[in-house]
């Protein structure tokens, strides 16, 4: 049996409660937009060993979150990221950088090794354990890529002792908090969220007090108002319903229950972590692969996204990537090819649409903070669905001493594209599951041990035929799972080995062969363009108006948009099609695209060299009255941010 986890992994081993598992091992080569966002996220911020100081430097200083802020979450949201790319990158520079800036965090511990950007006098309140969680979670996923024992066994030690720290402090006994009021925000959602990086504490080191201590976290149910795993458990409610609404915080609480199920094996957890995250694919999942249009809140998001009077602030970068790693986790788990499918929605669309490729400064700082050292950021924070910009505010925004400033989004960033190899090929006990089709390649190991390559030759999701060619040294029978998305009909679907025409099934597509050296399979998916109408509101029950009388700080309204009808969102493939005011004018005026009596509508290729701006794809779409208006994938739209470069994925049509 190959070797699917590293040694130093909380991940290991899983192999009683997951359909699916990344092996650590795999080799990773993109070609084309997959390894430029790489390089991107790489140059613009994690070979900067400057800005890894700067994180660090807030756990030197006395009391760096005195305003109860959360710079102490910056240092660990990069880390993770950073170590998900450094598995694809393999880049020893990254890696050096990576390995100092871990060794400068330890040695921010006080005498009792507590690691904290909050001073005693005001410590488990604000956001000083989402902190500390974050720290935790950095150093492990550290972990995961260290190949110095020595340091290895430092981070252990650190961790241990940042742990025993807080829960000296934190748990039921007398002169302790409880973890649901080691917060002023969110009823203790985020302090909750900790017991991600408890079971993995525990997973590395096996000293049952720290599995004790994540009992204690599930007990307390995550809100100080409502036990939200129980609630997810009886799935009576949908997530916008609880009486806590804060997305990203409660996905990252519900990770840490899938954690702990992993370790337990109880079946009501893995009942309630499904059960959550079907919920909010039925309920908040938008067309871009995000949730959220009341700031960063389940709101309902499914009906609501074509609303014209939706938040400025929504569709949050944080919730888009922890999004994709939550259905990252569920395809592992289950096996289900639905959950690649959601993570895919949300690479091509929210996530790749938040890069700041253009390194544009955030209008507000230019405007409302002319005293800082202005710098571009990674990454933009909200996007918008109707007519509207990017760049609208910097998520997570705090300054820091020395004058500059830095955004949760910009931290948590790195982690989306890291994540992609991660479930591009998955490997199973009989086999591999391909979940994504990145040009490129992927060094891998079969079950028998064998060494297994897979090319990838496409230029998806631009177009929909893929090429997909084994290389090996000799025979080897396993089984290569295909993902089908959702979108694409079977009807409309050809499947070949070798030229051989083979059956296809919804889901995964199971292939089982003798494979040898140069077999190749041949998938051409359906890539007819969509058009999808808004759902209507019809009888919706909010939790502030009826089941617990309020909404914690954000009201979550319930009046439909009058206009939102009068919307239509086209999908081809995985990519939301986006008008921007650069290619069609004004985005008031209704387009009146041609629809076709089937609900899809015929787009032709556009020549990309037409398009003022970089993009995956573009296409002249029809219109009513003969003419044609081109469209561009919605992830290229809108990169200046900018009143002159709007773009709208719900696009005003009648």
């Amino acid at each position: 049996m190959r070797e699917l986890y590293n040694k130093n992994s909380a991940n290991f081993p899983r192999l009683g409660t997951d359909r699916f598992f990344s092996d650590y091992k795999n080799e990773y080569k993109y070609i084309g937009f997959a390894d430029d966002a790489f390089k991107f996220v790489s140059e613009a911020q994690l070979l900067r060993p400057e800005l890894w100081e700067r994180f660090v430097d807030q756990f030197r200083m006395e009391d760096a979150d005195s305003d109860n802020g959360w710079r102490c979450e910056y240092w660990g949201k990069m880390m993770r990221g950073a170590c998900f790319v450094y598995s694809y990158s393999r880049d020893e520079k990254l890696y050096k950088i990576l390995a100092e800036t871990v060794c400068d965090m330890t040695d921010t511990a006080d005498e009792n090794g507590r690691i904290s950007s909050y001073a005693v006098s005001h410590e488990l309140d604000g956001w000083d354990i989402w902190g500390r969680k974050y720290v935790l979670l950095g150093m492990q996923y550290f972990l995961e890529i260290c190949n110095d024992s020595g340091l290895c066994e430092r981070i252990i030690k650190s961790m241990r002792a940042g742990a025993d720290c807080i829960m000296a402090k934190i748990g039921s006994g007398d002169g302790q908090k409880k973890i649901t009021e080691a917060s002023r925000n969110w009823r203790g959602l985020n302090s909750s969220s900790l017991l991600e990086p408890i079971v993995r504490l525990y997973s590395i080191t096996k000293e049952k007090k720290y599995l004790d201590f994540a009992e204690y976290i599930i007990e307390c149910g995550g809100t100080s108002v409502a036990n939200i795993f129980r609630l997810a458990y009886e799935n009576k409610l949908y997530p916008f319903q609880y009486p806590v609404t804060k997305a990203y915080e409660m996905i990252s609480c519900f990770e840490g229950l899938l954690e702990y199920y992993r370790i337990t094996g109880m079946e009501w957890l893995r009942t309630a972590v499904i059960n959550f995250a079907d919920k909010i694919l039925e309920s908040d999942f938008t067309v871009i692969g995000c949730a959220g249009c009341t700031n960063e809140l389940f709101d309902h998001s499914a009906v609501r996204q074509a609303n014209t009077d939706n938040s400025r602030i929504m569709q949050e970068t944080c919730v888009t990537v922890t999004l994709m790693k939550f259905m990252y986790q569920l395809n592992l788990l289950t096996g289900n090819a639905g959950y690649a499918d959601a993570f895919e929605i949300s690479f091509y669309n929210a996530y790749l649409g938040s890069l700041n490729t253009e390194q544009v400064i955030e209008p507000t700082i230019k405007n409302g903070h002319p005293g800082l050292f202005a710098e571009p950021l990674p990454f933009d924070s909200y996007s918008p669905l109707t007519r509207g910009k990017r760049g609208n505010g910097i998520g997570g925004f705090k300054i820091m001493s020395d004058g500059h400033y830095y955004g949760c989004c910009a931290c948590i960033g790195a982690a989306g594209i890291g994540l992609v190899p991660k479930l591009q090929l998955v490997s199973a006990q009989d086999g591999f599951a391909m979940n994504l089709y990145i040009p490129g390649s992927v060094r891998t190991t079969a079950p028998d041990g064998t060494a297994i390559a897979f090319e990838t030759d496409t230029d998806y999701p631009a177009d929909g035929n893929i090429g997909i060619t084994v290389r090996t040294d000799k025979r080897c029978r396993f089984k290569l799972y295909l993902r089908i998305p959702e979108w694409s009909d079977t009807g409309n679907t050809t499947l070949t080995i070798n030229g051989a025409v083979a059956d296809i099934r919804s889901g995964y597509t199971p292939l089982e062969r003798e494979w040898q050296n140069g077999d190749t399979v041949m998938l051409s998916l359906d890539m007819r363009t969509k058009a999808i109408r808004p759902t209507p509101y019809g009888h919706q029950v909010l939790m502030n108006k009826v089941i617990w009388k309020y909404n914690y700080i954000v009201p979550t309204y319930d009046s439909e948009d009058p206009s939102a009808k009068f919307h239509v969102a086209l999908r081809r493939g995985p990519l939301m099609l986006a008008q921007s005011s650069g290619l069609s004018g004004d985005l008031l005026t209704p387009a009146h695209i041609a629809v076709s009596d089937d609900g899809y509508v015929r787009v032709n290729a556009a020549d990309k060299g037409s398009v003022p701006f970089r993009c995956l794809a573009s296409f002249d779409v029809p219109l009513e009255n003969g003419g044609y208006v081109t469209l561009t994938d919605y992830a290229s739209a809108g990169k200046r941010w900018d009143r002159e470069d709007e773009i709208a994925v719900w696009i005003l049509n009648e």
